[in-house]
């Protein structure tokens, strides 16, 4: 009996060992969109100069690639790019260049899909047999705007693992590539009312800072979303009602990002998720709670993808408890 007993002991412990990995993938905190369903990807509208695709985020649970399709008739066409990505890792600002002969075909507005595809064991990606993986998880695909111009990038990047924390009442946003001077507009979900502006000239910015109205942020007891947009300035130097949205088709480029509620002094009570950078990535200096992180520019920064992990020990040390406990149980009658 006691042989028994350890053997399934031992198989519990086995499936508890095996679920952190798994765990660790998938499970953030509430509220921001993607992680959640495991395969995932988000793209928001976006412009581009050189046929590069930006995902936002993108997980995915088994090896695979982050594929650009085309649209047909509101469903996923044809593939004109793909990157590669690791299984069960969480990842930020996943470019996808688009095929150099069908990037000089097009012009203006398309509407586009990004679909994650599982590959099937050869690195290679292959339409036929790597499938999609957005059959068996919805959030493995999403329909976005792309928009050609020669002048330059307009991206807002700033979605993550768990929900953003304000720094004396500033929010950061990991990402902002604009072909002119402009602003990053901190907006409420609706639209209705401005939040907070940054300044920027023209090129790729990271870091960017952007006070929000501590009349809308202080108070909060629950997480908030905000809406991080990109305008482009009138040319009088002064955000007003003069300027406007950057655009790709009828949508602002732009995202929306989970806020977690401020304490007293105006910085958020949940700590930020620590990002391990890649072996390539400078060292980055930590913000000073007075002044917040400082915008950067770098038009000529080459483009890379973050990855992080997240919490997951809790499921497979609940199940590694129970099978203590369970044989405690079977063996305290025979001692």
């Amino acid at each position: 009996m006691r042989a028994l007993d350890t053997a399934a002991a031992a198989v519990v412990l086995a499936v508890a060992l095996a679920a952190v990995p798994l765990a660790s993938a998938v499970g953030p905190p509430a509220g921001e969109a993607g992680p959640l369903h495991g395969n995932h990807v988000t793209v928001d509208p976006q412009v581009s100069g050189d046929g590069t695709v930006v995902a936002e985020t993108a997980t995915a649970l088994t090896d695979g690639f982050v594929v650009v399709r085309t649209d047909d008739g509101g469903q996923p066409g044809e593939p004109v790019g793909h990157t590669r990505v690791n299984g069960s890792r969480f990842r930020t600002d996943v470019p996808v260049q688009v095929d150099p002969e069908t990037w000089d075909g097009w012009s203006g507005n398309r509407t586009l899909w990004a679909v994650v595809h599982a590959d099937d064991g050869d690195g290679t990606f292959d339409m036929e047999t790597d499938r999609s993986l957005a059959t068996r998880s919805p959030a493995a695909r999403v329909s976005f705007t792309l928009r050609k111009d020669t002048d330059g990038d307009v991206r807002v990047l700033a979605r993550q693992f768990d929900a953003h924390s304000l720094a004396a009442g500033r929010l950061t946003v990991r990402r902002v590539d604009l072909d002119g001077p402009g602003y990053l507009v901190a907006r409420t979900l609706d639209g209705d009312r401005v939040l907070g502006t940054t300044a920027l000239e023209a090129g790729r910015h990271s870091n960017v800072s952007v006070a929000l109205d501590p009349s809308y942020r202080d108070g909060r007891e629950s997480p908030f979303r905000v809406r991080l947009l990109a305008y482009r300035d009138d040319g009088d130097g002064t955000f007003d009602d003069g300027d406007r949205p950057v655009r790709a088709g009828d949508s602002a480029v732009g995202t929306d990002v989970v806020v977690a509620p401020p304490n007293e002094s105006g910085t958020a009570t949940d700590a930020p998720l620590v990002v391990t950078p890649s072996p390539t990535d400078p060292p980055t200096a930590a913000p000073t709670p007075a002044d917040g992180p400082s915008p950067t520019t770098d038009p000529t920064a080459p483009r890379t993808e973050t990855t992080a992990t997240g919490p997951g020990f809790g499921t497979a040390m609940t199940a590694l408890a129970v099978a203590v406990l369970v044989l405690a149980a079977r063996r305290r009658p025979n001692e």
